[in-house]
């Protein structure tokens, strides 16, 4: 695995592509961009033969290592790697320490082990499990051993000494994955992304990064800085722990990283966050708005920027005159419009399927019955428009326009109390989080 950079503006934001090599083929994922979130194997409520069909699909797929973790034995023995046992095709895989979307219960890493939690609980994989994790599930590249809970919301402010201590953690880490990479050869193989800690203490996380020896990474991944489900209460109101801090913090951080290694940002899902990431340098995102949405039965409503609106602003207050999203199934008040709502796609003159051979009534009694083909249509609608929007930030970051494109998308915040509730009760963690309020 590759990074090119083809063009990295006076702005910080960066253009360039992923380069992978998968049975033969060359596939790439032009950046900035998005992974494929998978989750057990596959894209959630989709069959290869649909999700495939999906206009834009990324080329590269996210596998958490829970998934991994699990399957460790059985993976062993198919002994064809987790492409190939999770029917992939031709995509490349990369695997990430942690679910972007779970929110981990507890604080469990200690100096020589890190926890991944899976569908039975927690897994508490020592250094030299984890590498043979890896080495089983032979992924194109895949992220280093970190620990990352400075993010957790029982962590509360995530002092200085905690910070400290994932910086000193993530070291040894590191120190132990380096001299099993050294006896294994087919491990040494493995691209790897390096993860510095320092949550957002920015002189741990800048220490972090300079003591961090990058000449064995193919790339870097940006995370511990907060859980994006996280909120807490302020003066009776509900503060965002996705905050300015991060977005202060994160050009230093990008600054300091080498330049010719792509940059992964877990945790950031909301589009006016994932544009101001991008303006920070950040090249890749986890890609997993589109199931957080399905999960929650929500629709996305986004008409997509073209590059030729004179005043962002004012369109973009025009988009969101009605909330930027449907909620499914449709409440009582809709019943006088029965007729309309059945005549009426998700969104007029999107291409998707859901949208062009079905209509907001159907899909809203599809929910109330509770069939599977509901989540289904909305996973196709928002990953149609979630691969739309990453396709409306390159050509802002092209033609430096990203300011133009924050106001345009600006608006499109979900309300997390919305995305706390799961739907599909498909989550590992859904019940948990709906009672603290996280996604």
């Amino acid at each position: 695995m590759r990074f090119q950079l083809e063009h990295s503006s006076t702005s910080v934001h960066r253009i360039g592509k992923l380069i992978a090599t998968s049975i033969g083929h060359e596939v790439t994922l032009d950046t900035p961009g998005c992974f494929l979130y998978t989750r057990y194997g596959s894209v959630p409520f989709l069959a290869p033969d649909v999700y495939e069909t999906i206009r834009s699909i990324p080329s590269f797929a996210l596998i958490p290592m829970f998934y991994i973790a699990e399957r460790k034995m059985v993976l062993k023995k198919f002994s064809k790697g987790v492409r190939q046992f999770c029917g992939l095709g031709t995509r490349a895989t990369f695997v990430c320490q942690t679910d972007p979307v779970d929110t981990p219960l507890i604080s469990a890493a200690d100096k020589s082990s890190v926890p991944v939690w899976a569908t039975g609980g927690r897994i508490q994989l020592s250094i030299e499990n984890y590498a043979e994790c890896i080495s089983v599930a032979h992924p194109h590249a895949y992220q280093a051993p970190t620990d990352n809970e400075t993010s957790l919301f029982i962590a509360k402010t995530s002092g200085r000494k905690r910070c400290g201590n994932s910086v000193l953690r993530t070291k040894t880490y590191l120190e132990l994955l380096s001299a099993y990479r050294e006896r294994n050869v087919d491990l040494s193989k493995i691209p790897v992304f390096l993860s510095p800690g320092g949550g957002n203490d920015p002189e741990w996380r800048l220490t972090a990064v300079e003591e961090t020896d990058f000449s064995i990474a193919s790339g870097v991944v940006l995370d511990g800085f907060f859980h994006s489900g996280h909120e807490e209460s302020t003066n009776g109101q509900i503060a965002d722990k996705n905050d300015s801090s991060l977005f202060s913090l994160l050009p230093a951080v990008c600054e300091k990283l080498p330049p010719n290694l792509p940059r992964f940002l877990t945790g950031v899902w909301q589009p006016p966050d994932i544009v101001l990431a991008t303006k920070c340098g950040v090249d890749v995102f986890d890609g997993s708005l589109p199931y957080r949405l399905t999960r929650s039965a929500l629709a996305w409503i986004y008409p997509g920027w073209d590059g030729s609106h004179t005043s962002d602003t004012n369109n973009a207050t025009r988009m969101c005159a009605h909330r930027p999203y449907i909620t499914f199934p449709l409440d009582d008040s809709a019943a006088d419009s029965t007729s309309v709502l059945y005549t009426t796609p998700i969104q007029s003159g999107c291409t998707c399927f859901a949208c062009q051979r079905h209509t907001q009534g159907y899909i809203s009694h599809l929910h109330i019955a509770g069939e599977m083909l509901g989540p289904m249509l909305l996973m196709i609608h928002n990953s149609h428009l979630y691969y739309r929007f990453f396709e409306d930030l390159r050509l802002a970051a092209r033609t430096n326009r990203l300011d133009e494109f924050f106001r345009f998308v600006e608006p499109l915040r979900f309300p997390r109390e919305l995305l706390a509730v799961d739907k599909t009760n498909e989550s590992k963690s859904a019940s948990v989080s709906s009672l603290n309020g996280t996604t």
